[in-house]
């Protein structure tokens, strides 16, 4: 993603400049395989690896055998002398080693883009002349490169793009050692198809096609009444079928319209399927009955979502880029704003800095503190509600704690409040640290900063034998894995593990221990009340938001622009669906209801939805020709049918308990999925043998 949001952004800066932007899209001619063994440990001492891994590597990937079978006949094994071995989890790390300066061969002709052996070149100029110029340059000194490493270039495989918003696109003259590169209108670089006029018209209906198989997926797994329930379809879908849509479209976006709507049209199929709905059925009820927002929603959250992992590196060249296109695009063009730029311009503009970092935050701290094992103690042997919490940790600190000097950390939030309140409680001292920190802090972040003070403070006073107890389990345990493994590298947590090392090495002597919240332990409900206190008066000496803390933004983001959507489209479609569900939900209400048949789901869903095979909408819809009920004794509403109808034996009343609020209609018991409501309702709709 970092690779396609470069060349799409300078695409859109050469738009915006008037200019024609020609990339070369090369194909390295069996790259891992013709690595040359021997310039590989160079390389890796080049980089300072240290001589005894080198030779451990060297060792592994050389003085291989392979031995061909073709039927009963075996030939003798062969030698190897070059090559990585193909499908080795080394494989992809060693050819970035041996392939790491390949772009000072070539930065000073063009501009340069690898991911392993994809590599892109291209120039962006006023003359399609120039860039064809500069571009050829680079691709002779890059060949020089290439049979040094003892690499070549697929020339056949190779493509050329000129990108412009001219009409009649001109054709590039690039060539390679006497042999022209074609000359394409579209390439797919990176699982991206990137077509000259960047409107992603064959991007689009790739995805369409390759979606359509996922479709057929569900197609065949259920149907109506029959099948797969739709939470598994539901998890289908998002695998199969979103999956496809979200890769790399938002950088398309603003793109093709009709391509788009086409996209959008999957998506609504889809969801009918798993909900087992009529095509009648308005898509924006049945895009929140299955919590799936509009894709153009869903694009702009998966772009902020992108570009809040880039702002924590502040070297990133996609940011230098985007301020530039920014300075390049009108203030009031809004409707045309890429996807990642409309991201920029909201979230580079906080009232809080975001914290930034040089590289990855692992790479900046010692890797002692990385395999350091820190001592906590996640099991205290108190129960979360237990009555005697507080007597049963007195009697543990005298037993299996007495001379050690405790601390209480905690952090708070209140709803009404921005910021975020922090502390650490001494009580031995009776002392009070307390900070507040910046708005759009989590809770998480709270109790870490709050648990690196009280770490920072036992190490600046030389305090020895000290138990930090923290009510954070999550954080506790983010301090206890291992930072290799773990997907988020939290600067804080970093933090954390760097001062408890320093502390061991200084024969100091700290253990974090976890404690039920809320349960009358009289220094963690201190604790509390100075992170409440810390929320108005507290010291702010933290300015900066993690990066971590806004993945929580771009959802809410998500929130409020499919809120504003919902309520200006039920105006239009959806009204009867607008009155059972008043907001969007955080999860499908079939989500908890497995034990529920597909058909039953199913029925369900299209009642919530107000599109069922009832005598009244069939006849709304002219499918039937009167609204009348079978049963002749009144119009064949959903109320009618499950309450008063003569030809089912029984009334939904004789199921509804009697203390159950009367009167009552269908729609009232619809708004509120609960447990026993959808037993009931699905207890009637089995029993009656229903089909709507």
């Amino acid at each position: 993603m970092d690779s396609l949001s470069i060349i799409t952004t300078d695409i859109r800066i050469a738009f915006k400049k008037k200019q024609f932007l020609v990339g070369v899209f090369l194909d390295i001619a069996s790259a891992y395989d013709h690595v040359l063994v021997p310039v590989l440990r160079q390389k890796m001492l080049q980089l300072s690896i240290p001589e005894k891994l080198v030779r451990f590597v060297c060792n592994a990937v050389s003085n291989r055998y392979i031995i061909i079978r073709s039927q009963n006949t075996e030939l003798s094994p062969r030698s190897i002398w070059r090559g990585l071995p193909q499908g080795s989890v080394l494989s992809p790390l060693l050819y970035n080693i041996y392939t790491y300066d390949l772009e000072l061969v070539v930065n000073s002709f063009c501009q340069i883009l690898q991911y392993a052996d994809d590599v892109a070149l291209y120039f962006s100029s006023n003359s399609i002349e120039e860039a064809s110029s500069r571009l050829n340059s680079a691709l002779d000194y890059l060949g020089d490169w290439l049979n040094d490493h003892g690499l070549s270039i697929s020339v056949p495989k190779c493509s050329a793009v000129t990108f412009t918003t001219k009409y009649k696109v001109p054709r590039c003259n690039i060539s390679y050692k006497g042999s022209l590169v074609s000359c394409c209108k579209q390439v797919k670089f990176l699982g991206l198809i990137l077509d000259s006029k960047l409107n992603g018209v064959p991007h689009f209906n790739h995805v369409i096609k390759k979606s359509e198989k996922g479709v057929n997926v569900l197609r065949s797994l259920s149907g109506v009444r029959w099948g797969a329930h739709p939470y598994s379809q539901k998890l289908l879908y998002n695998a199969v079928v979103r999956s496809h849509f979200d890769y790399g479209t938002f950088l398309l976006d603003p793109g093709n319209k009709q391509a788009l709507d086409k996209i959008s049209k999957i998506q609504s199929k889809s969801l009918r399927i798993i909900l087992g709905a009529m095509k009648s059925s308005p898509i924006n009820a049945l895009q929140i009955e299955c919590v799936d927002p509009p894709l153009y929603l869903r694009r702009q959250f998966l772009s902020d979502r992108f570009f809040i992992k880039v702002l924590q590196y502040s070297s990133h060249s996609i940011l230098s880029k985007l301020r530039r296109l920014s300075n390049l695009t009108m203030p009031s063009s809004t409707g045309n704003v890429p996807c990642l730029l409309h991201s920029f311009n909201k979230l580079s503009r906080l009232p809080n800095p975001v914290e930034s970092f040089s590289s990855n935050p692992l790479f900046l701290n010692s890797y002692e503190s990385l395999i350091f094992d820190p001592k906590i103690i996640l099991n205290f042997g108190i129960e979360k509600k237990s009555t005697q919490a507080s007597t049963c940790f007195l009697e543990k600190i005298s037993k299996d704690w007495q001379g050690w000097l405790p601390m209480y950390t905690d952090a708070s939030k209140i709803p009404n409040n921005e910021c975020i309140g922090a502390a650490v409680w001494v009580p031995s001292f009776k002392t009070v640290l307390n900070f507040k920190l910046p708005p759009l802090t989590s809770v998480f972040s709270g109790e870490a900063f709050a648990i690196l003070e009280a770490v920072l403070y036992a190490e600046s006073h030389n305090l020895n034998k000290v138990t930090i107890f923290s009510d954070s389990r999550s954080c506790l345990q983010a301090i206890l894995s291992n930072p290799f493994r773990s997907k988020k590298k939290h600067n804080t947590i970093l933090k954390i593990r760097e001062a408890l090392f320093r502390c061991s090495k200084k024969d100091i002597h700290i253990v974090l221990l976890w404690i039920p919240s809320h349960c009358g332990i009289a220094g963690n409900e201190t604790a509390d009340s100075c992170a409440k206190g810390a929320i108005f008066c507290g010291s702010c000496q933290h300015p900066n938001i993690s990066a971590h803390d806004l993945s929580a933004l771009a959802y809410s983001h998500l929130l409020k622009s499919w809120t504003i959507d919902w309520q200006s489209s039920k105006e239009k479609t959806g009204r009867h669906y607008a009155n059972i569900q008043y907001s969007i939900p955080s999860s499908p209400w079939f989500f908890k209801y497995k034990f529920l048949n597909k058909k039953v789901t199913s029925i369900i869903c299209r009642l919530r939805i107000g599109h069922a095979c009832t005598p009244v909408h069939l006849a709304k819809i002219k499918i039937k020709d009167s609204s009348l009920c079978e049963c002749g004794m009144d119009e064949g509403s959903t109320d009618h049918i499950f309450f008063n109808c003569s030809l089912i034996n029984d009334s939904l009343f004789d199921y509804l308990s009697p203390d159950f609020p009367r009167p009552c209609n269908l729609n009232s018991l619809l708004s509120l999925p609960s447990s026993s409501i959808v037993k009931i309702l699905g207890k009637f709709i089995s029993v009656n043998k229903l089909k709507l």
